[in-house]
């Protein structure tokens, strides 16, 4: 049976031991505490916060669970432009007054915000608070802003983890409240990341209807219930244990790969054609100039499964936000995680070019 590429992580190897310790990698960005995703990070940020105005200033080129606890919180939201390098249009940002919260993050592993330093100082003089959404470089050892106030993202998209989000800050020492745990949440994620893990070992098909129905599940959860949880303990006891050295070499070296082998392949064109050498991606991402959804849909008949990130929000759609939505309906996000090696990048490239 041919070996699936891509989807949801899953459940390999509990540890035997216990931690209680935020680990290395992220201790690095000062204070932190653990949630049990990265929107209910966001909303434990709002609780310790006072802005001078209750509005955020979001890049348009983002997830929906980002925007969605500034919402339950009461705030404008507003949407400056994401270029198509996936760099923030400075011209956009500095087109609005009156902002409370800038958010800003670099896309897929590289600093594709670094072009913002005179625009964060400027935000520094007029008391805007700044956060960072590390999620997509959080393994990657670049230059952080000094203005940054906060940082906060999701570490369960880089892997099989129940749940996993953080808020960090180097400014001030968090201020810590009783969180309970999401047990619905996480025992669903824990079964589905069971089942995925015995799916692998067994290829028995009767397994993926269940797990991909649990993951799902779970995320319906999440997605009705903003609230900060904490981190339950076996996502705890995993991020303790997790390789982050082999993580970004594997990652690294399956990009590569990709990079090199899909030069020839003329319908697509990648955002990323160096690979920088503190950079640690995420995917692999790829602009499909034309029938993105039938090349994702031929791609998953090959068992190589794809995201598209993201869906447009609600949020977005209504807005003159045009050169971002371009992003939205031509990108593919092609997996390069540390589950895999060459031998599958060489079988996505093979598929790409029959396509």
């Amino acid at each position: 049976m041919i070996r699936e590429i891509g989807s949801e992580f899953w459940l390999d190897n509990i540890p035997k031991e216990s931690q209680n310790e935020v680990p290395n990698w992220l201790s690095i960005y000062g204070d932190t505490i653990l949630a049990s995703s990265g929107r209910g990070a966001i909303s434990l940020l709002l609780q310790q916060v006072t802005p001078r105005y209750k509005s955020v200033l979001l890049p348009a080129y983002i997830c929906d669970s980002v925007i969605l606890p500034f919402i339950e919180q009461g705030y404008s939201c507003y949407f400056y432009k994401i270029n198509n390098d996936l760099s923030p249009n400075i011209e956009s940002i500095k087109s609005y007054e009156n902002i409370g919260l800038f958010l800003h993050m670099g896309y897929y592993g590289f600093s594709t915000n670094s072009n913002l330093l005179s625009v964060l100082q400027d935000f520094k003089e007029q008391s805007v608070i700044i956060i960072e959404d590390i999620t997509h470089t959080l393994f990657s050892s670049v230059n952080r802003f000094e203005e940054n106030d906060f940082y906060v993202g999701s570490i369960r998209k880089w892997f099989g983890l129940p749940g996993g989000g953080f808020i960090s800050s180097s400014k001030r020492i968090l201020k810590r409240t009783a969180l309970y745990t999401n047990d619905g949440f996480s025992k669903l994620r824990i079964a589905a990341l069971a089942a995925k893990g015995k799916y692998v070992k067994t290829r028995d098909e009767n397994l993926k209807d269940l797990f991909l129905n649990q993951f799902s599940r779970a995320e319906s959860l999440l997605d009705r219930d903003v609230a900060p949880y904490c981190i339950d303990g076996l996502s705890m006891d995993l991020i303790n244990f997790i390789d982050s050295d082999e993580l970004v070499s594997k990652r690294r070296m399956n990009f590569k790969t990709l990079s090199e082998g899909l030069k020839s392949v003329s319908y697509l064109d990648p955002f990323f054609n160096d690979l920088t050498k503190n950079a640690c991606p995420l995917f692999y991402p790829v602009m499909i100039k034309n029938n993105r959804d039938d090349i994702k849909k031929k791609l998953a008949e090959e068992k190589i499964y794809c995201p598209v990130h993201w869906p447009v929000s609600d949020q977005i759609k209504d807005r003159h936000l045009e050169s971002t939505l371009g992003i939205y309906n031509s990108i593919l996000s092609i997996p390069c995680d540390q589950r895999y090696g060459i031998i599958d990048m060489e079988r996505i490239i093979s598929v790409l070019k029959c396509l």
